[in-house]
This record gives structure tokens, C-alpha cells and sequence, in this order.
């Protein structure tokens, strides 16, 4: 948006500027507005550039600044313009520049916040996406569950809307500084051109004595409108055959003379060419071409980080579920375990009835479903013991006590599990309480372990904000540190710097003077420890710097008192000690606000920190649900895929032949859609390059012709036309004078053929730049057809595999309709080919969406380059041939 700077084709503001600070748009229009100026980091644009104005080259490519005429326009134009404009004192414009720098420096600080929070806005839109449920997803389950609960949506979105607000406040903010600083601007530039204005005097230089040129031929083309126009060529040249270029300069009422203004040229001067309104259409299409390759290649920036931040995120999310995998490898460990020591109180309950009692869960299956089992394996054992104890009591047996100790020591040992997690979580029943109790409290503690992994599989979605937040707050930190690393090194340069001046002076020096700097090390790696004790450092240099602030100021008074009649060495000695509390104040208030905005910072930062660790804390344990529905799911999908176990490992075997060939067509269309890709952009280039060959062409022909007409029409004017140059060279008598005439017809006869030679040297150069320029667009035609039957065996091959992957879900679903569930709880052997079948569908459906993904983004790329091509030929017309008349 960039609203200070903007300007139209010839550096001037146009009056949409007016309207659209009259208007006053919102926030997100303010912000949307700036996004381009982000994306470029606020670079200001480039001033126009004309190599052809040597002493200005920083001046418009339409204007000529050896043309006299117009820069006399010119000047004539802003000398009438800056008349009213108000002159300032030298105070107000002083203060009027203070104004601007401070404003100025406000704005860049704003810039970069805008910068900094469009990113940060940036990364909240992305995990917002991430956490909100896609329709795809609303039907399948992941290993642990469904992670986008609502708690983390709602955080996710609040973050997102948070982001936008401080935006939109910060571009409002930078909208409304960079009004502000138009207003002194303007003032300043009216300023200095009234002064110009005031002070501009006309050329004073002394004009040549008037008089026929050499030969009786004008000197340049411009001089044919104030040569004499008569018709006798041998006439002598008077006072109107004068052009003083000076006299464009003199009043309307000075008398006309040979010391005055020139008479009225009698010959009107032609109106501008057509081919210069031409070259300037060309000139803004060019431009506006340019802006939106420009805009193109900063979208396609834009999307690159995106994708590299998403993958970013997904390795994180990858971490994190290792993180989780080893938790429930963990849990299966100490679930195993007390299964085994279940297992042994039912034996001793009963040796005789559950001597044969089934084993717990072996290590076969994976570890989710191995937990399931382990907790089905509980409920059965509590169920067995609960049935022992029954008898036991009826039938008064001696091994009723120790079943019971065995029980309360387990029940120990799921209390100190669970304790872990939950401090509040409540005891095991005491002795007086039966077994009766315990059972049940230890169900109630297998209930909580499942409770607890579910939160522990809800967790994992904040996780990945926590981590991202903190990721940004690292960010920040340590561009913090680098800001004031290099402040540092600013301020001990500085240091050094007085210091060489004062051995120089010959003054003693005042390192004793110093704070406790002189350990600073420029390489100082960034660390949070390391932060800290800077800002501490920071700190206490503020504190230091105010004292010496309050001491300088007592010395300042008292030196002043006691040298009120002191000499000229004084008052200079005085007026360095001014100027040093100057910078010193200077420096302690920069100190000063660089060691707040540090201090606020990691106030922030530490309270982010502490944030999510309180949130990680209270929410780590909330991901155990979903993953145990997950693993119960699988155990029902395993028990029912088990019969047909076989016949899916052969399909599965032909579907990853059939892939493997898929994937090789693939990998061939892609190489040759980027060669044709690679091609088509080759001959774009070489077709823009002909293009500016055929414009230079053009040029230089129209040139050529406008040359040969003037210099026609001097002739004519100079000599008259054929018939009386013929009938004034037979009333010659002289043969001296003929002879000459003659020899000069003839060399202009010479000149005109060799012009006329060369008009038709560069005409059939430039037909056949036409002719190669047609054949390089015949080229780009082949080559986007071969893009296009590239395109279309793509969506064959895609529309091939679509129905494949369709015709072996149906095989699947109608095999799971025709699968018998199974009855045991233990892993069999078929269970790690449906694994492998699960699997699969997972990896396919994974691939088909990326293969969706990158045909789509070829598309967009495709309709990309054809509607540049488009406009290109739009631009260059239909049809149109360069050498066409105007």
C-alpha cells in the first residue's frame, strides 16, 4: 500500500490519494492494502531511471532535458505553480524536519511491528486450518482419535482473531501516521519551491552576433523553424534569421530586434509526434506487466513458506506422536504387569478350579491393540476374582486373606500410577472395607486410565500451539538479542571512537568513567539465560546512566555559576560538555527505551511460557480416550478382516504391482509436462526479446523518416523547390558559381540516397526479425499443444487409477460385509497382514490426495502462464505489423 510513496507515471499524486484518506477504510481494507508492502518488507519503490538525461538520470523516461523547448515549459509551468505557495522562516522549517524524522522514525517502528504480527497472524490462520475438522476427516480416525477437540479450536481461534485485531490496530496506526506526515511534507516542498521560484533568474548569457550560417545551410533540424523561409537561396541572411535560445526566456513586451526577442517564427511548430504517445502506451503496458510479474512471483513466494511451514508442523505433529507411542508402550509395560500379578491372585485363589487360567495378552499385536486387550483381560480377571471370592466365602477358605493382600497391593500400585497424574485421586479402601470395595476401586482406576489417555491424545493438539507459540517467542528473543548485540557494538565503537579523539587532543582518558561493559563480546551466542542477565545488565546501566544524568546536571549548573565571566577556551570546554550530556542523554533514553521494550517483552514471553506450560500440565493426560475407541475399533476391524486374510494379501500384492507401474507413468508425464513447461518458458523469453529488438527497430525507422522529411523540407526551404533552384542556375553567368552549385546539388543527392539506403537496410532487418518472431510463436504453439496431451494423459492416468482404487474399496467393503467377527481376545497370526491391509488403505488414500493436490497446483500454474501469454498478444494487438503506418 505504502500510501506516502505512492505515486502515479509521472511522480505525481494523483487525486485518488485525497479521496481514499477522505474515505477512511477499515481495518482489514488497511491491512489487505499493506499485505503487498509486507511481502516487499516496505522497500520503497524505485525512482524512474533515463540513461539518455546524464547530469538527472533519476528523471521520467518521457521527458528530454536536452530538449530546450521543453524544459522551458517546464520551468515555466513550476515557476507559475510555486507563486502563492508560503515561505517559512529557517525555525519553522527546522521544526517542520524534527517533525518529519520523528514521524518517520515512528512509522519504520510500526512497519516492523506490522511485519512481525502479520507473520505471527500468518502462523494462527495456519493452526487454526490445522485443528478445524475437514469433511474427510469427520469420517476417519487417526491412531489416537479425533484430535481437534473443542477446547482447542476455540484457543486456536481466539489466537487467530487476536492476531488480526493487533493488524488491523497496527496498519490503522501506520495509516494514520502516514497522513499525518503528508501534511509537513507538503508544507516543506511549497517552501522550497517558492523559495526557487523567488530566487530564479532567466539565462544571462551574451547572445551570438545574429547572421547566415556558413554556406547559407541551417545548422540543425530545429533551426528550419526560425531560418528565413524564402525563396531566393542566395539572399542575405537579416535579424529574422536569428534563434537565440535564450530570447525563450525574455518578456512578451521587449521589442523584437537584433538585440532583442526574435521575431515570430513563420513556420508553425508541429504538434507531438504520434510515435511518442505510442512509445508512452507501450511504456505504462510494459510497466503494468512488469507489476504483475512482480505480484506474481511474491504470491508464489507467499505460498512457498506457507508449505514450508506446514511441513514444519507436521514433523512436529510426527514428533509428538513418537512421544505418545512411547507413552503407551509404557502404560502396555505396567498393564502387562498387573495382569501377570492378577493372574497369580487367581491361581492362588483357587489352584484347583483356575490352574489352567489363560495367560494375559502376549506381545504379538501392536502396542494400542495389545493395551485393549490388556484392559479386556483386567475386566475378566476382576470378574474371575470377584467369582473366587464368592466361593471363598462361602466355603470359608484358608487363601481368602491373601487374595485379599494381593488385591490391596495391587491396588498400591495402581494408586501410585495414577497418583502421578492426579494428586487429588483418592486412596484405595482400607482393610475394614471388604473385597468387595476394592474390586470396584480398582475398576473405577482402570476407568481413570482410559480417561487419562484420552486426555493424553487430546493434549497432543495443543502441544503443537504451545510448541508453535513458543517457537515465536524464541523468534522475537532473539531478534531482541541481535538489536541490542548491535547496539552495543554501536555504542563501544562510539566509545572508541572519543577515545582516539581525545589521545589525539591530547586529553586524558576516561575509562573510569565507564560502566561495567568492557566484558562484552560481540559473538555472544543467543540463550534465555543469556537474555536475561542482558536485560538485567540493561537495567542497571539505566539506573547508572540516570545518576550520572542528575550528577552531569549538578556539574552543568555549577560550572555555569562559577563561569559566568570566563574566556572563549571556556565556553568551547563548556559547549563539549553540553553537546557530551547531550549524547549521553540520547543514549540513556534509546537505553532506556530499548531496556523497556525488552523488559515488556519477556514479561510477555514468560507469561506465554508459563501459559502453556500450565496448559500442557493440565492437558497431558486428556488423549487416552480416543486412542482406546481407536484400538477398539482396530480390534473389531482385525477380528472381522481375519478370514479373508489371504485373498487381500494377493490383491494387495497386484494392486502394488499395478501402482508401480501407475507411479512410473506418472513420474514420466511429470518429466515431460516440466520439460514442455521448461520449453514454454524459453520461448516466451525469446519472443520478449524480440519483441524489444522489433520496438528498438521501429524506432529507429520512424526516426529516420522524420529526418529525411526535415531534411526535405529544408531544402526546400533553404533553396526553394526544383523548378526555381533550376530556373536561378541558368540566369547565373558566372561558371564558377554554377560549378558550385552543382557540386552541392550533387552532395545532397549523395546524402539522400545513402539515407534512402539505409531506411531499406533496417526495414528488411526488421521484416525479418517479423518473420523469426512468427516462427518462435509457431514453437510456443506446438509446445503448448504438447502441454496440453500431456494434461490430458494425466487425467487419464488419474481418472485410471480412481477407478481402480474404487473397484478395490468395494472388494474391501464387500469382504468386511461377508467377514464373522472373531470370539477370542488374543492376537492370532493373521493379525499383522489386516494391519498391513489398514495400512495400505491409509498410504493410498494418503497418495491419491497429494496427487490431487499437485494436479491442481499444475492447473493454477497452467492457466497462470496462458493468461500472461494472452495478455502479451493482447498488449502487442491482433495482427498488428510493426512497420504498419500509424
Amino acid at each position: 500500500m505504502n500510501i506516502s510513496s505512492a505515486r502515479g507515471p509521472s511522480g505525481y499524486n494523483g487525486g485518488g490519494l485525497s479521496a481514499a484518506l477522505d474515505v477512511g477504510p477499515g481495518g482489514k481494507t488497511l491491512v489487505e492494502g499493506y499485505r503487498q508492502d509486507i511481502l516487499n518488507n516496505f522497500e520503497q519503490e524505485k525512482p524512474p531511471y533515463n540513461p539518455l538525461n546524464q547530469n538527472r538520470p533519476q528523471s521520467s523516461p518521457l521527458v528530454d532535458l536536452k530538449d530546450p523547448i521543453q524544459v522551458h515549459l517546464l520551468t515555466e509551468t513550476a515557476l507559475s505553480d510555486s507563486r502563492e505557495w508560503t515561505i517559512l522562516s529557517q525555525e519553522e522549517v527546522d521544526d517542520l524536519k524534527k517533525h518529519i524524522q520523528s514521524l518517520t522514525q515512528r512509522i519504520e517502528q510500526t512497519r516492523t511491528n506490522l511485519a512481525i504480527q502479520s507473520k505471527y497472524r500468518d502462523a494462527a490462520i495456519s493452526m487454526s486450518k490445522l485443528y478445524s475438522p475437514t469433511k474427510s476427516e469427520g469420517k476417519r480416525r487417526s491412531l489416537l482419535g479425533n484430535r481437534h477437540s473443542g477446547e482447542a479450536v476455540r484457543e486456536a481461534e481466539a489466537e487467530r482473531q487476536a492476531s488480526e485485531r493487533r493488524c488491523e490496530e497496527l496498519a490503522a496506526e501506520l495509516f494514520s501516521l502516514e497522513k499525518r506526515i503528508m501534511e509537513p511534507q507538503r508544507r516543506l516542498l511549497e517552501h522550497t519551491a517558492g523559495i526557487l521560484q523567488l530566487t530564479h533568474r532567466g539565462s544571462k548569457k551574451q547572445a551570438p552576433a545574429p547572421g547566415p550560417p556558413a554556406s547559407g545551410i541551417p545548422g540543425s533540424p530545429e533551426s528550419l523553424y526560425t531560418y528565413s523561409h524564402g525563396r531566393n537561396s542566395m539572399e542575405p541572411g537579416g535579424d529574422d534569421t536569428y534563434f537565440d535560445e535564450a530570447g525563450l526566456y525574455f518578456p512578451l513586451d521587449q521589442p523584437e530586434g537584433r538585440y532583442g526577442r526574435p521575431r515570430k517564427n513563420t513556420i508553425e511548430i508541429p504538434v507531438k509526434s504520434p510515435v511518442r504517445e505510442q512509445t508512452k502506451e507501450l511504456r505504462e503496458e510494459t510497466d503494468r506487466l512488469r507489476n504483475q510479474n512482480r505480484s506474481l512471483r511474491s504470491e508464489t513466494d507467499q505460498l512457498r513458506l506457507n508449505n514450508d511451514s506446514l511441513n514444519s508442523e507436521v514433523e512436529m505433529v510426527k514428533r509428538q506422536s513418537a512421544d505418545q507411542l512411547k507413552t503407551i508402550s509404557n502404560t502396555q509395560k505396567r498393564l502387562e504387569d498387573l495382569n501377570s500379578r492378577l493372574r497369580d491372585v487367581i491361581v492362588q485363589a483357587n489352584p484347583e478350579q483356575n490352574g489352567d487360567y489363560i495367560m494375559p495378552p502376549s506381545d504379538r499385536l501392536e502396542a494400542s491393540e495389545m493395551i485393549s486387550q490388556h484392559l479386556d483381560y483386567i475386566d475378566a480377571g476382576l470378574d474371575a476374582v470377584r467369582s473366587s471370592v464368592q466361593a471363598s466365602k462361602d466355603l470359608g477358605g484358608p487363601g481368602l486373606a491373601a487374595i485379599e493382600a494381593e488385591i490391596e497391593g495391587v491396588n498400591r500400585q495402581m494408586w501410585v500410577a495414577l497418583n502421578s497424574v492426579d494428586p487429588l485421586y483418592p486412596s484405595p479402601p482400607e482393610e475394614g472395607y471388604g473385597l468387595d470395595a476394592r474390586l470396584d476401586w480398582l475398576r473405577e482406576s482402570i476407568r481413570k486410565v482410559e480417561d487419562e489417555f484420552v486426555r493424553a491424545a487430546d493434549a497432543s493438539n495443543v502441544t503443537a500451539a504451545d510448541k508453535q507459540k513458543v517457537e515465536q517467542v524464541e523468534t522475537v528473543l532473539m531478534g531482541l538479542w541481535d538489536i541490542i548485540q548491535s547496539g552495543l557494538a554501536d555504542i563501544q565503537q562510539r566509545k572508541e571512537e572519543r577515545k582516539r579523539i581525545r589521545l589525539e587532543k591530547g586529553l586524558q582518558d576516561d575509562e573510569d568513567e565507564l560502566s561495567g561493559d568492557e566484558s562484552f563480546e560481540p559473538d555472544e551466542p543467543y540463550s534465555l539465560p543469556a537474555f536475561s542477565t542482558k536485560v538485567q545488565w540493561l537495567y542497571a546501566q539505566a539506573t547508572s546512566l540516570k545518576e550520572q544524568k542528575s550528577v552531569l546536571k549538578r556539574q552543568i549548573k555549577q560550572q555555569r555559576e562559577l563561569n559566568n565571566k570566563s574566556d572563549t577556551q571556556r565556553d568551547i570546554e563548556l559547549q563539549a560538555k553540553v553537546d557530551e550530556h547531550s549524547r549521553t542523554k540520547d543514549l540513556l533514553e534509546r537505553t532506556e527505551k530499548e531496556a523497556m521494550e525488552a523488559q515488556q517483552k519477556l514479561a510477555d514471553v514468560l507469561r506465554d511460557l508459563e501459559a502453556a506450560q500450565k496448559t500442557n500440565a493440565a492437558d497431558e493426560s486428556a488423549a487416552i480416550k480416543a486412542a482406546q475407541d481407536q484400538l477398539k475399533e482396530r480390534n473389531d476391524t482385525i477380528a472381522a478382516l481375519e478370514s479373508s486374510t489371504k485373498d487381500l494379501q494377493d490383491k494387495l500384492t497386484k494392486v502394488e504391482t499395478q501402482l508401480d507401474s501407475i507411479t512410473e507413468q506418472l513420474n514420466a508425464v511429470t518429466e515431460a509436462k516440466n520439460a514442455a513447461a521448461a520449453e514454454a518458458e524459453r520461448l516466451q523469453s525469446d519472443i520478449k526479446q524480440r519483441d524489444e529488438e522489433l520496438e528498438k527497430m521501429n524506432l529507429m525507422v520512424v526516426e529516420l523518416k522524420t529526418e529525411m522529411t526535415i531534411a526535405k523540407a529544408e531544402l526546400e526551404g533553404a533553396y526553394g523547390s526544383r523548378a526555381q533552384r533550376a530556373a536561378e542556375a541558368a540566369a547565373l553567368t558566372k561558371t564558377s558559381e554554377k560549378a558550385e552549385m552543382e557540386a552541392q546539388t550533387d552532395k545532397l543527392k549523395s546524402e539522400l540516397a545513402s539515407t534512402l539506403k539505409e531506411l531499406e537496410d533496417i526495414t528488411k532487418e526488421t521484416i525479418s526479425s517479423e518473420k523469426e518472431k512468427a516462427e518462435l510463436e509457431g514453437r510456443l504453439d506446438d509446445a503448448l499443444a504438447a502441454k496440453a496431451s500431456l494434461d490430458a494423459e494425466v487425467r487419464a492416468l488419474r481418472q485410471k487409477l480412481d477407478t481402480e482404487v474404487g473397484r478395490l474399496q468395494e472388494l474391501l467393503d464387500a469382504e468386511k460385509l461377508k467377514a464373522v467377527p472373531g470370539q477370542g481376545a488374543v492376537g492370532k497370526p493373521s493379525a499383522g497382514a489386516s494391519m498391513l491391509s489398514e495400512q495400505f488403505r491409509a498410504t493410498m488414500k494418503e497418495e491419491r490426495r497429494k496427487f490431487q493436490e499437485e494436479l491442481r497446483e499444475e492447473q493454477a500454474r497452467r492457466r497462470r502462464l496462458e493468461d500472461e501469454l494472452r495478455a502479451l498478444r493482447k498488449a502487442q494487438g491482433p495482427g498488428r505489423s510493426p512497420l504498419s503506418p500509424r
